[in-house]
């Protein structure tokens, strides 16, 4: 990939790490017998209740991620570089790949999958006392079908996601301008970010940068 060039899932991946999220990208779900994969996740992400970035001014996380104050918020992200979109894998109950997902990583009882599977299925989400689960979408525009099928999904399009980025970079910039340990794209972001005039200008040429996968 062209080193000008930004993955959609990595800015993804970026916008949900400085929300406090603890991410892996491409999360593969493998069948039970042969080979190959039944899907991947783009996104799996996990914020916990009382997360705080700064002890004395803590930084203020994106809004679809601070109404919950109690629970574990789990996201399931499907990204698109375009149209909000949710993949086959996620709407088909029959393929039972919500039910691998969720053995995989653990977060609820095993009592409690098929009722957890069944839901996010059916809306999109799941509560329980002890966690928030929820299908995302991320993409450059708003899928009706999804809104009217998936009431519950948040659908979370680039403009809203570069302007945090460039927020929070400006509004942090002693915290966040020593970044050794950051990967390409994290970095690439912060050298937009540094010659940007304005929000408007540093989502125009992140996004003219947008490559799919």
């Amino acid at each position: 990939m062209d080193a000008t060039a930004i993955s959609s899932e990595q800015l993804a991946y970026w916008y949900f790490r400085l929300n406090g999220f603890m991410t892996t990208v491409n999360f593969v779900v493998h069948p039970e017998e042969g080979e190959g994969q039944r899907t991947d996740v783009d996104v799996l992400g996990v914020r916990f209740p009382h997360r705080a970035e700064l002890l004395n001014d803590p930084m203020v996380d994106d809004v679809p991620f601070t109404h919950e104050k109690n629970r574990p918020y789990v996201v399931i992200a499907e990204v698109k570089r375009d149209g909000c979109k949710l993949n086959g894998p996620w709407t088909r109950p029959g393929d039972r790949n919500m039910q691998r997902v969720l053995t995989a990583i653990g977060v609820v009882h095993p009592e409690e999958q098929e009722t957890a599977a069944e839901a996010l299925y059916a809306s999109g989400a799941f509560q329980s006392e002890k966690v928030l689960l929820s299908l995302c979408c991320i993409g450059g525009t708003e899928n009706r079908v999804v809104r009217r099928t998936f009431k519950s999904v948040p659908q979370i399009l680039w403009p809203q996601i570069t302007a945090f980025i460039f927020q929070r970079f400006h509004a942090y910039f002693c915290q966040k301008r020593s970044h050794p340990q950051w990967d390409e794209t994290g970095r690439l972001l912060w050298k937009l970010f540094e010659s940007a005039e304005s929000v408007e200008a540093f989502g125009t040429a992140v996004q003219s940068r947008l490559v799919s996968g």
